[in-house]
């Protein structure tokens, strides 16, 4: 044990002197990239000194080392900072959803929506963090593809084998013939035990795919919904009655303050249980995504516990699972659900034109529906006719209109022909006409219009949604996220014609943006230098105890807390600037003038 102890410790020892070193390595690369912007000799030597041949861990230190623009009273100039180690862990999926959810309308609001992110996104890469210290939420983070994708493939694998050896079985044969009675099925024998074993496994991995979504996905949405309603609550009365929390409940600096507040509980509370868990659990309740989730393991559980045969179809639920991994299917279903109020209105419209309709079939045409064509015997229709839909109710009827005028889109062919008969001494002479009339009115109303409306709000839908698409597309791909200069500008003063994407990465990096406020947040305000005091009055503030009003600092961490401002000044972006823009007009200008004196 002991031998074991020394060689741990020796092992953080060494940590401990790796990191000191990388740390020093990172600073000093800081000061002399620095130093090589203001090497204004002819050969440039510090300039060209920074490249693999004089710097051997070069690319590490690029990645660590973060360089963007500021605008400092109206003049740019760098900032370098040391990227915090948290950064590393903002996921894929945060980057695509803010790309595609920030409002894009002017450069104003995009900077806006990004900079509002800030404190969500630094309290979810604080969490993923948090998650690789243990070693079963470690392994879970890093196979989460893998068993999605296990996932999938295996109900796939589990409703191949029900679709070609699940079958009616008929006096122990599953060749059942025409007269043979079929009310038996199952499984057919050697492929049963596969089937449960694969569900099995199936649902092990339901279960623990619900798990991970909560502690990876929902806990910190959760956290986020409740920061959001703190700082603006629902326009519902109601709702924000509901999801209104104390102090000590609601405001995560509260727990950091050295005198704490203690606050009322009422009825049910005093017991122990805080109003937090409640609208945690109402937040949960309101989540759709995990509702699906839970369908899915739902259905696995009733596919093995049910002793019912036929149990094993639940898992058909699990192939909806391809929305998950098609987006194409995704915008099909976002085609349907983006105007769901319309659609609704549309529809519930539809409903009460067939009920319309269904009522002056009752009064009408009660007689005369038909499911199909009467049966002909020797070239005359038999009597009764036994496909026949006798409207003996408004409900028959109007189901009959329903289903009918869906599925033939044309409720004429669904009624029996009527004799045209214009004789003036019968009753019905005029009945005829009152068909075409009907069926007329029907075509046009409810076949034509309504069901045209639904296809076209849909149609129309599908094509709003990839334009606006193709739009997000067109603008990360042709213009600055930070400074909303076109791309062509940077274009056309390179020489490979990749200055765009050069300085989308290297200059202006919109994630790089993001941790440097991280960073700030993380160093101690006392040791900021000009220009980050400088970001730091535009965006952020130090958290100061309502009583005391000394800095709040973290009780794991020793750090002061920092929060976002309510608003937040957005000077110091470079808007509509960028330094290699100035330095090539510059340039320019140098060279013109010097031609003039020519």
């Amino acid at each position: 044990p002991h031998r074991k102890m020394l060689a741990a410790l020796e092992a953080n020892q060494d940590q401990e002197r790796d990191d000191d070193a990388e740390m020093v390595a990172e600073h000093y690369y800081i000061t002399y990239i620095t130093l090589a912007e203001y090497d204004r000799n002819g050969d440039r030597n510090l300039s060209r000194s920074i490249s693999p041949e004089h710097i051997w861990d070069l690319e590490n230190l690029r990645h660590k080392v973060g360089i963007i623009e500021i605008s400092r009273r109206g003049i740019l100039e760098k900032a370098y900072f040391i990227v915090p180690a948290v950064c590393w862990f903002l996921t894929p999926a945060s980057k695509q959803r803010i790309c595609l959810a920030v409002n894009r309308a002017n450069l104003q609001t995009q900077l806006t929506g990004f900079s509002e992110q800030v404190d969500s996104l630094y309290e979810e890469m604080k969490h993923q963090q948090k998650l690789t210290h243990q070693l079963v939420t470690h392994f879970f983070q890093q196979t989460l593809d893998h068993r999605e994708k296990i996932f999938f493939f295996n109900a796939i694998l589990i409703n191949a084998l029900m679709l070609i050896y699940y079958s009616y079985e008929c006096n122990g044969s599953f060749t059942c013939g025409d007269n043979e009675d079929l009310s038996y099925y199952t499984v057919r024998p050697g492929y049963k035990e596969l089937v449960v074993v694969l569900e099995v496994l199936q649902c092990l991995m339901a279960i623990t795919r619900q798990w991970w979504y909560v502690v990876e996905r929902l806990l910190p949405q959760i956290s986020q919904q409740i920061l959001a309603h703190r700082a603006r609550p629902p326009t519902n009365r109601l709702l924000a009655y509901i999801v209104a929390l104390p102090p000590d409940q609601s405001d995560p600096t509260y727990r950091h303050r050295k005198r704490q507040l203690r606050t009322s509980q009422k009825g049910l509370f005093r017991l122990g249980l805080q109003k937090v868990h409640v609208v945690k659990l109402l937040y949960c309740l309101a989540d759709r995504p995990l509702w699906g989730i839970s369908i899915m393991t739902l259905s696995n559980l009733l596919a093995l516990l049910l002793p019912m045969e036929g149990a094993n179809l639940f898992l058909l639920i699990h192939l909806l699972e391809v929305f998950n991994h098609s987006q194409v299917l995704r915008d099909v279903i976002k085609s349907i659900t983006y105007r769901g109020n319309s659609l609704l209105q549309t529809g519930v419209l539809a409903l009460v034109m067939y009920y319309f309709f269904g009522v002056v079939g009752f009064i009408m045409f009660p007689e005369h529906f038909q499911f199909e064509k009467a049966d002909i015997m020797g070239g005359r229709k038999l009597e009764p006719n036994n496909n026949g839909a006798r409207c003996t109710s408004i409900w028959k009827c109007t189901l009959v209109v329903l289903d009918m005028g869906l599925r033939k889109g044309d409720i004429g062919e669904a009624m029996e022909e009527i004799q045209w008969n214009v004789h003036p001494d019968r009753p019905d002479q005029y009945r005829i006409f009152y068909r075409m009339v009907y069926t007329f009115f029907f075509h046009v109303v409810v076949t034509t219009i309504l069901m045209n409306i639904i296809f076209g709000i849909i149609i129309d839908t599908f094509a709003e949604l990839r334009e606006k698409k193709e739009e997000i597309d067109a603008e990360i791909t042709g213009r600055c996220f930070i400074c909303g200069i076109e791309r062509f500008r940077f274009d056309q003063m390179s020489n490979g014609g990749t200055g765009f994407e050069e300085h989308i990465t290297n200059e202006h990096n919109m994630w790089k943006y993001l941790y440097f406020l991280v960073y700030l947040k993380e160093r101690e305000f006392d040791d900021y230098s000009g220009g980050e005091s400088y970001v730091f009055e535009k965006t952020q503030m130090l958290v100061r105890d309502p009583d005391t009003h000394e800095k709040v600092h973290d009780a794991e961490t020793g750090r002061e807390l920092k929060i976002s401002k309510p608003q937040i000044d957005l000077l110091w972006f470079p808007q509509r600037d960028a330094m290699v823009l100035s330095k090539s007009q510059s340039a320019t200008s140098d060279q013109h003038i010097m031609h003039k004196l020519r």
